[in-house]
């Protein structure tokens, strides 16, 4: 499989989580990470003015969480590609982000080839969500 070159913003508060994802995004050679903060507001603060190609954000951080994040990129930039991770997947909360325009909702518990999976479908231009997630389709 051909991988497309792609940036990446990162966003989470738990540290040793965001320095493990960032420990596997030097394997895969496609991804360049331009951005790794602690919450959205720092997030904002660093790619606000050259967005990413995929924006990976937490669901709960402190300051401002992924759903504010994603909330303001998406009314700032309509074309925001933004993937959540968290370790919460009931499916009314991940169809109502979906509605409001995110693009990917990410299990933390996924393997890495799930999330290199997950940056390129969004890359793509598709959508992408954990499988274990059951998402209807309305």
């Amino acid at each position: 499989m051909e991988y497309q070159p792609l940036t990446l913003a990162i966003a989470d508060d738990h540290v040793l989580f965001r320095k493990g994802v960032l420990e596997l995004m030097k394997a895969f050679q496609e991804i360049t990470v331009v951005a790794d903060t602690n919450n959205g507001a720092e997030l904002l603060d660093k790619v606000e003015s050259n967005l990413p190609d995929v924006i990976m954000l937490d669901l709960e951080m402190p300051e401002m969480d992924g759903v504010q994040t994603a909330r303001y990129l998406l009314s700032k930039y309509e074309n925001a590609t933004i993937l959540i991770m968290s370790t919460y997947g009931e499916e009314s909360l991940v169809e109502s982000l979906l509605e409001e325009g995110v693009k990917g909702y990410l299990l933390k518990n996924s393997e890495p080839a799930e999330l290199r999976d997950a940056l390129q479908a969004l890359k793509a231009g598709k959508s992408f969500f954990s499988p274990a997630i059951n998402i209807s389709s309305s």
